[in-house]
Parts: structure tokens; C-alpha cells; sequence
């Protein structure tokens, strides 16, 4: 069984939300966003605990917290009674359950279910009730034949209640599913309490800066329910059946024990004794009466509820007397512990099943909440705890994690990504707006998001802004001019990563996803997008003709002026190995054959020819582009437009036409560095190329920044 589905209405900084969560659930957002808010909403939905005033987003308005559970399995159901079996069943729709926890104006809640019900509001349940509240005999017929005279024939002498909600019940049963919709309703009667041994039991780890109740082990603490669960793997081993049968021969001697032989008194003598003196006081004024004396029963919680958890770290003391680092490491050394137990406890299962035996254990999921499990750990522990993480994700359970730490997503195992942003609207209180998506179902997002993980480019996700770049020079280099032409001009200080996105055909995929979680981006690529690679750009109308002239007139230039297309033997190497160049010999030949024919060809032949050497075309643009012919004003006038929405071509090439000339290095990497040297102790970088500008002469480079930075 899982959480298929969220929706969070009204609740503390959330306004509205929904989303589709995984087995692991990542949600990150700045402080104070509402991150914690959705964390605390979906622990609520299961304890239904009162809520204050302040809990409200807006107090006239109720609190809506729905949950839908799909995967419910026959293991499920087989935790519940037998005659809460068929009622649960009745109202899981094409295998879905859809529970809804409302919270009206007094801060106290209801469970309700969602289940098919009739469009016709007339047909409703309570509509129904209300009708009839009150009336016998014809009464009955003539009411219902009033509100539904088209089922006239089916209400006809109907001479109790019972019978005529039957009736109607037939009736709605018999519509088509374009007559029904979901709808909220009460549960079947007396399942809310049985509810929850079916359902997935929360575990809360709150980020708390004083964690003294976090640590004692009372059943009501995450100390207390962690220690719960690892008790459940001692109840099938033989050590749990003699501490069992311990406490039933202590039983035995506290109390009168009533066996399938009859009554059984093998008390110590000492509780008979005082018993029967108080009895004998009693009866002096009450000389009928008798006294016993009952002794609950031990259980192995109760003794584990009173226990306390004692570090020696040089001075040897109790748990809540340590640093907060220490209490924290150890509630996660409680889940990583269960996390072992667990896998330990599959493999003698199947030992176990391979011998013809069945190891019964309590399959009721767990849900793990869990705010900022980053708190008070080194890296190191930190991606050791991630994997604890995985771990119980894929054992049945669901993790939600909040967090502000890279290391507790990861490429592989992160199936639903929720960014929350703080919203302030013109009127109206601030509040949190999740941007959600579920890596599982959004396939489009599923590759860039493995990709940023891959190229450890995550830190990104908690920014407002990035800069997308081609390669490592251009981050190297254009990350310490920013800063030295301005020192306001600062990445890491503003938060802007620089990206790289290893090639330009990344670029539409990395664009996407930021742009998704509402992440500003910023492109800064070679002016050879220009001509190929440009159409992984969403750009207006008016930008993309403003290229085709431009385009025109290069191939003008090129043509009057006799350039010939070079192209490079490694650049025909890599377009043979191409299945698509391959497509384009064979339509060649083709062509080639109706020439030879004497046919003559037909403007889509003549267009296809255009198409296949294209690229030869690409390169003419390109080396007209690099020469003083291809500096026109058209073009400047095109980066202008482009860098208006964010898109920085640069104008002289290539990132390497923007170093100092004395750079050295035998590589593009090395001589970055050589260039961010040379830079640092420059006095005069009036070097850097400039671009035109209303008919000026401007910095290109400062004028990309001063739009990142503004």
C-alpha cells in the first residue's frame, strides 16, 4: 500500500497543494516556505490531533487533508476484522482508496471517504435522509415520487424507510458512470477506529533544536515508536516466546487466572493474604462484598517504554544529558538499525519459506517523515544515512525527506522532486506554492533530472537563478571575471550556479527542468548557436526571422566573396558515423540516379538536396561569422534581443576569444586558470571585446553580467 496522492488545503502557510509522492520524496524549499507544513499536514491526516487558530490559513475556511492509497494488496486487507473487511472494500474504487481529514472552525476533525456517488444532488445520501426524517406510510411514496417524479413506476408503494432507501440505493447503483462522480461521504459505520491498523503507520522526525522529548522512549516519541518497531522483529523468535510465557507464569502468580479447565488460583501466598484483610476490613461495613486483586498483565512495550539509553563517552550518563549532534545520530542509528533488522529478517523468511514453513510478521507499512535528517551530521554521515533512506523506500515504505543538503537525492532513487516557494501576493496573506513532479510519471523530466545528479549539478535546485554554460573553461573563467570586474558581482555569494551542461544538445532538457521549479535561467553558449543548435531555443517570431535575414546575408557574403566550405576530416568522420547521414547518402544516390535518368527534379528534390548538405552550408556560415565581413550590425542587433530574454551568444566566438593573449596551458582547463591568474593581476581590462550597443561600444561581458546580477 502506498500514498499515491496528496492534496493539502488551508493549512498553517499552505493555501493549496497536491501532489503525486513516491517511495522517496524529496521536498526542499528556503526557510519558513512550508516545507515542514507538508510534512506535519500528512502525519495530521493519520492522528487527527486538534489543531489551534493558528493553524488555519484563513479561519473561515476548513482544513483539508486528503490522501489517496493505491497497491493495496490482499496482505492489507488481511489486516483488518472480518466484519470491517467487506466495508473497506466497498469503497476502494478500481483499487484506489481516497480518505479526506476535515477540520472544521473548533479545531477538531473527521474522517471521510471519497466514493462514487450520484451527479444528481437530488439522489444523495443525505438528501435522502433529510426527506424522509419523519415520514410513515404513503407519506414515503408521495414525498420521493414529488422529488423524483422519472422513477415514478420504482417508488410506488414504498411503505417504510428501510425499504425506500433500498430503492434508491438500486436506483444509483443502476446509473451509468457519466451519471457518477466522487464524492466525500462519511465511512462505513464503525471502521475509523479499525482504520488504522490497515492504514500505513507515520514515524515524525521533527528538526528540532531540543531534541530532550525526542529521546525518551515513551511510545508517543519518535524514540519511543522507533524502538516500537524494532520490537516487532523479537516476536517471532524462540527468546520472545519464553520472555512471553515468562510473563504468563508472573501473571499467573499475581492473579486468579480463568483457563478452558475452570478457574485457576496459584497466587503467591503474600497478595492472598493482603487481599483477604482488606476484604475482612471492607466487610465491616459491607459485609457482602469481596475484593480481588488484578495485576495487568506485563507486556514487552511496557518494559521497553520505561528504558533508558546510556553513552559513555569519557563520562557515562543518560542519553538527554549529551549534545544535540549525539541524540540525533542516535535516533538515526535506531533506523539504520532497523534497516539491517529488516533485511535480516527477509532473508530468514525465505530460509524459512524454502523449508515449508511461513514466518507470520505485522506487514503494516511505515511511513517516514523526516525534517532535515541533515541536522548535526558530517557529509559522510549524512550520505551514509541517505542510503538508510533508500533502504526502507524500497521495503514497502514511503520517505518524505525536507532538507537543504544535496546528498539526500540522488539520481536513482528520488522518484517525486517538490521545490516550495514562498508567494506574495498583492492582497492577501503570504503562502507556500509547491512545484511538484513525480519523476516516475513525468518521463520528459526523469533524464535531466539523472543527468544534474550525474554531473553533480544539484546545488542548483535551491537557487533562484543559474547560468547554463558549454563547458569547464566557461565556468573556470567567466566565474572570476564576474567577480573581479565587480565585486558585487559575486556567484556564490548571490547564489547563482554556473552550470555546465557538457554540449549545447543538453540545453533544452536543462532549461525545462529549472524552468519547471520556476528556477530563473540564463544561457551563455558559442556564437555557432547562431547557426546550428538554435532551434533548442523557444523564442518570439520576431527573434527567429531576424535570424533567417541574417543567415541570408551570410550566405550572400559567402557567396560573393568566394568562401569555400572546409570542412574538417574529423568533422566528416563523425557526420559518417551518424544513421541520419547514412539516410542522406542513400536519398543522394537517389537523386543522383534521376539525373543520370535525364529527369527533371522537383522542388521538393531540389529542397532535399539543400538538406543534405546543409552542414557544408553550416560551416560557410560559420567561417564568414569569424571573419570582419560577418560583423554586421544585424548581428549585434540579434545578441541584443537575445540577451533581453536571457540568452548570451557571444559575439567574438568562443570563450577563449575573451582571455588575455598571454595565456598558456596545454589544455582548455589549464588555460582557464592561466587566464583567471593573468586577470587577478590586471589593472586595465579594457582588452575585453565589446559589442555594439545603440551605435556604442560596450563590454559584451559586462553587460551579460550586469543582466545577471541585476
Amino acid at each position: 500500500m502506498n500514498i499515491s496522492r496528496v492534496r493539502i488545503d488551508n493549512y498553517r502557510g499552505i493555501k493549496e497543494a497536491h501532489f503525486f509522492p513516491s517511495p522517496l520524496t524529496c521536498v526542499i524549499g528556503e526557510n519558513n516556505a512550508g516545507k515542514s507544513t507538508i510534512l506535519v499536514a500528512v502525519s495530521l491526516f493519520f492522528s487527527g490531533s486538534t489543531i489551534s487558530k493558528s493553524d488555519y490559513y484563513n479561519i473561515e475556511n476548513e482544513v483539508y487533508i486528503e490522501l489517496e492509497f493505491t497497491d493495496i494488496s490482499d496482505e492489507d486487507l488481511l489486516r483488518l476484522s472480518p466484519e470491517h473487511k467487506p466495508r473497506i472494500e466497498e469503497i476502494i474504487i478500481d483499487g484506489r482508496l481516497t480518505l479526506v481529514r476535515l477540520y472544521d472552525q473548533d479545531g477538531k476533525s473527521k474522517l471521510y471517504c471519497k466514493k462514487l456517488g450520484p451527479k444528481d444532488s437530488r439522489l444523495s445520501e443525505d438528501n435522502i435522509n433529510n426527506l424522509l426524517k419523519g415520514k410513515k406510510g404513503a407519506d414515503i411514496s408521495s414525498n420521493l415520487i414529488t422529488l423524483l417524479p422519472e422513477y415514478e413506476s420504482q417508488l410506488n408503494d414504498l411503505k417504510t424507510q428501510k425499504a425506500a432507501k433500498e430503492k434508491i440505493e438500486s436506483i444509483v447503483n443502476n446509473l451509468t458512470s457519466d451519471d457518477l462522480e466522487m464524492q466525500i461521504t462519511n465511512l462505513p459505520t464503525g471502521i475509523e477506529n479499525s482504520i488504522t491498523n490497515f492504514l500505513p503507520e507515520p514515524i515524525y522526525i521533527a528538526a528540532v533544536k531540543d531534541l530532550k522529548d525526542d529521546v525518551k522512549t515513551k511510545e508517543s516519541t519518535t524514540f519511543g515508536k522507533l524502538l516500537g518497531i524494532l520490537l516487532r522483529f523479537l516476536e517471532n523468535t524462540k527468546e520472545f516466546e519464553e520472555i512471553s510465557n515468562s510473563f504468563e507464569r508472573l501473571h499467573g502468580l499475581l492473579n486468579i487466572v480463568e483457563t478452558d479447565e475452570g478457574i485457576s488460583d496459584d497466587r503467591i501466598q503474600q497478595i492472598i493474604t493482603i487481599e483477604r484483610q482488606m476484604e475482612n476490613y471492607l466487610k465491616e461495613n459491607f459485609p457482602k462484598v469481596q475484593v480481588e486483586i488484578s495485576v495487568p498483565k506485563p507486556e514487552l512495550k511496557q518494559v521497553f517504554s520505561n528504558s533508558k539509553i546510556f553513552i559513555d563517552d569519557g563520562v557515562k550518563d543518560t542519553i538527554d544529558t549529551k549534545g544535540d549532534g549525539i541524540k540525533r545520530a542516535l535516533t538515526f542509528s535506531l533506523l539504520r538499525t532497523y534497516v539491517d533488522q529488516l533485511k535480516e529478517h527477509k532473508k530468514q523468511k525465505f530460509e524459512e519459506k524454502n523449508e515449508g514453513e511461513t514466518l507470520e510478521v505485522n506487514s503494516q507499512p511505515y511511513i517516514f517523515l523526516f525534517e532535515e535528517p541533515e541536522l548535526y551530521l558530517h557529509p559522510n554521515a549524512q550520505k551514509i544515512l541517505f542510503e538508510a533512506l533508500e533502504s526502507l523506500s524500497n521495503e514497502q515504505n514511503q520517505v518524505f525527506v525536507t532538507t537543504h543538503s544535496p546528498l539526500f537525492f540522488s539520481a536513482n532513487s528520488t522518484g517525486s522532486f517538490i521545490k516550495v516557494k514562498k508567494e506574495y501576493p498583492i492582497d492577501g496573506k503570504p503562502y507556500g506554492k509547491l512545484i511538484a513532479v513525480n519523476l516516475e510519471r513525468d518521463l520528459a523530466y526523469k533524464d535531466a533530472f539523472q543527468i544534474l545528479c550525474y554531473e553533480n549539478c544539484t546545488p542548483a535546485f535551491f537557487a533562484n537563478k543559474v547560468l547554463l554554460v558549454e563547458g569547464d573553461s566557461d565556468l573556470i573563467y567567466l566565474k572570476e571575471l564576474a567577480s573581479t570586474l565587480n565585486p558585487n558581482w559575486n556567484f556564490d555569494n548571490h547564489n547563482i550556479p554556473i552550470i555546465r551542461m557538457s554540449g549545447k544538445s543538453n540545453l533544452k532538457r536543462y532549461t525545462n527542468f529549472y524552468e519547471h521549479f520556476e528556477v530563473q535561467v540564463y544561457s551563455l553558449v558559442d556564437l555557432d548557436m547562431l547557426i546550428d543548435g538554435f532551434d533548442k531555443y523557444s523564442v518570439a517570431e520576431e527573434i527567429l526571422l531576424k535570424r533567417e535575414e541574417l543567415l541570408s546575408k551570410l550566405d550572400h557574403i559567402a557567396e560573393s566573396n568566394e568562401f569555400e566550405a572546409d570542412l574538417k576530416k574529423s568533422k566528416i568522420k563523425e557526420l559518417t558515423r551518424r544513421y541520419t547521414w547514412k539516410e542522406k547518402y542513400e536519398r543522394l544516390k537517389q537523386l543522383a540516379e534521376c539525373v543520370k535518368e535525364g529527369h527533371t527534379l522537383s522542388e521538393n528534390d531540389k529542397s532535399d538536396i539543400d538538406y543534405l548538405f546543409a552542414e557544408e552550408s553550416n560551416n560557410l556560415r560559420r567561417q564568414v561569422l569569424g571573419y570582419s565581413e560577418g560583423d554586421l550590425d544585424l548581428k549585434h542587433e540579434l545578441l541584443r534581443d537575445l540577451r533581453e530574454i536571457n540568452i548570451f551568444i557571444l559575439s567574438k566566438g568562443v570563450i577563449e576569444d575573451y582571455y588575455p593573449s598571454e595565456v598558456t596551458g596545454d589544455d582548455k582547463p589549464t588555460k582557464a586558470l592561466s587566464a583567471v591568474n593573468l586577470i587577478k593581476e590586471m589593472d586595465d581590462l579594457t582588452f575585453l571585446p565589446k559589442t555594439r550597443i545603440d551605435n556604442n561600444e560596450v563590454c559584451e561581458l559586462s553587460e551579460i553580467f550586469r543582466q545577471i546580477f541585476k
